[in-house]
């Protein structure tokens, strides 16, 4: 009685199993999780891909839809962090992908250095046709690819690379420093200087230390400080040291 139980089994399994396999292509969805404003990929890049490898709504069959291979390509997208491919029964291709998201960008003479940082701190390239509109880096950067030579300056301090992240994720929580800090410069002592969006001045940052107080600093001269229309008579905002701001203005 047992084999013949197991027999059935096994026959119906069989019969289940090519009446899956024959199902249809019918539908392809494509969702974005969490979707930030930039399109480092779209859906429509999505769907031709899959065209590009053979896939035809109401013509191909489940069997020939390699998931695997799907995703893999999908992974190795510059802009992907995670993708998942599954079908469902009713012939639904679904294809759910979790983009990277910038919060900062490093620009250099040289093309190979640079980049984009994501939100988990690695480094992606630039997509010159959607720049996403994020703090600028510049100046002494340890690159990843950084290394001491015989031509380096020995007498310079270059930032490395999570500190530049440290600094982004501080910037983009905070919805006043994001629109106001345009660009981060890093001189040859390792020190900060901040160009805001809205004043004609430097902000001097210093190092990396104490980042959260020296924000809450800039902060509070723009919100509580001079006028709006005397900005432009201060030509540099020290919030290097202890509970200090400094201000001086420039000279007529």
């Amino acid at each position: 009685m047992w084999f013949v139980l197991l027999g059935a089994s096994l026959f119906l399994l069989s019969f289940v199993n090519s009446k899956y396999d024959q199902i249809i292509l019918k539908k392809i969805s494509v969702d974005f999780n969490a979707d930030y404003k930039h399109d480092f990929i779209t859906k429509n890049e999505v769907k031709e891909q899959l065209s590009d490898i053979g896939l035809q709504i109401d013509k191909s069959l489940k069997k020939e839809i390699d998931l695997n291979r799907i995703e893999n390509i999908f992974l190795n997208h510059p802009g992907v962090k995670k993708a998942e491919v599954f079908f469902v029964n009713n012939g639904h291709l679904k294809i759910e992908i979790e983009k990277r998201v910038p919060v900062g960008r490093v620009v250099s003479s040289f093309i190979d250095k640079n980049y984009y940082i994501d939100d988990s701190g690695d480094i992606m390239p630039l997509f010159m046709s959607n720049p996403a509109k994020v703090p600028v880096f510049t100046g002494a950067i340890k690159h990843a690819s950084f290394q001491k030579n015989s031509n380096s300056d020995t007498n310079m301090y270059y930032q490395p690379i999570d500190v530049l992240f440290a600094m982004s994720k501080l910037i983009n929580n905070d919805s006043f420093l994001k629109s106001q800090i345009l660009q981060i410069h890093i001189n040859n002592y390792g020190y900060f200087e901040l160009i805001p969006r809205i004043g004609n001045q430097r902000i001097l940052f210093g190092n990396a230390e104490n980042m959260e107080e020296k924000f809450r600093k800039i902060k509070l001269f723009y919100a509580d400080g001079p006028h709006p229309k005397e900005l432009n008579v201060y030509d540099t905002l020290n919030v290097m040291y202890s509970n200090q701001i400094i201000c001086s203005k420039r000279n007529n």
